[in-house]
């Protein structure tokens, strides 16, 4: 595990993720790829993200929609992660109680989001330092206008209610609910969610360089399946 700077204590991290099945999961990137090849790159990107998130952390778990989501969230992820269900509807209803439950646990949370190639290598610890320094906020920015990484110190669920999630303006619109609220905000790198299949195309030259390996591998397969050439049919004699 990354150490943190001395006297700083390890953040509670959640990860916002659904049961990777096909037909529930990745259902837009499901449309161009197939909805059993969305549920495996999600699967893969749970694991890597998971697997980034305790390098920063030994309290990491996972936020889910219902119920219903636990029994394959556990069966793949095993009970070294726990699972809390969110209350609430939407993202609105993941962040706000996975804010709630994390803070109730630690310090700081760290929220991240399960559609990441990875976690960028460094980037919970640094917003972990930046809460420990006095920082309210702690935003990582996505590549569409929104984050993959929300970071507090104090429960704001103002910064949630009435969100438009899915838009290419959430980013701006909660640092402008930070303003609003006299919080102080910092930003990490921009980094990229994968949800489309243009977020795929995006990330073609840089497969090397991602951190997850799972996520990277089936990358790389889906790269060759929409090269491979196929056979023509040959008919029977």
């Amino acid at each position: 595990m990354t150490s943190l700077p001395p006297g700083r204590e390890e953040p509670v991290v959640l990860v916002i993720a659904k049961a990777p099945a096909p037909g529930r999961s990745k259902t837009r990137l499901a449309a161009a790829i197939g909805a059993v090849q969305a549920a495996a790159l999600a699967r893969a990107m749970l694991l890597d993200t998971l697997d980034g998130c305790r390098l920063a952390s030994s309290d990491v778990g996972i936020v889910c929609a219902a119920d219903e989501d636990i029994p394959l969230l556990t069966e793949i992820v095993g009970p070294e992660a726990p699972i809390v269900v969110q209350q609430g509807m939407g993202l609105s209803g993941a962040l706000t109680t996975g804010a709630r439950h994390a803070l109730s646990r630690g310090s700081a949370a760290l929220l991240v989001s399960s559609d990441i190639p990875g976690v960028p290598h460094g980037s919970l610890e640094t917003a972990a330092t930046l809460l420990g320094e006095g920082i309210d906020v702690v935003l990582g920015p996505g590549h569409d206008g929104g984050y993959w990484l929300l970071g507090l110190r104090a429960e704001h669920p103002e910064l949630f209610v009435g969100m438009a999630w899915s838009t290419g303006n959430v980013l701006d619109a909660t640092l402008s609910r930070c303003v609003d609220l006299n919080l102080v905000a910092r930003l990490l790198e921009p980094w990229r969610d994968i949800d489309t299949e243009d977020d795929i195309a995006a990330l073609d030259d840089l497969l090397d360089t991602l951190p997850g390996e799972r996520t990277r591998n089936a990358l790389a397969q889906l790269s060759s399946a929409a090269i491979a050439p196929t056979t023509p049919e040959v008919s029977a004699p």
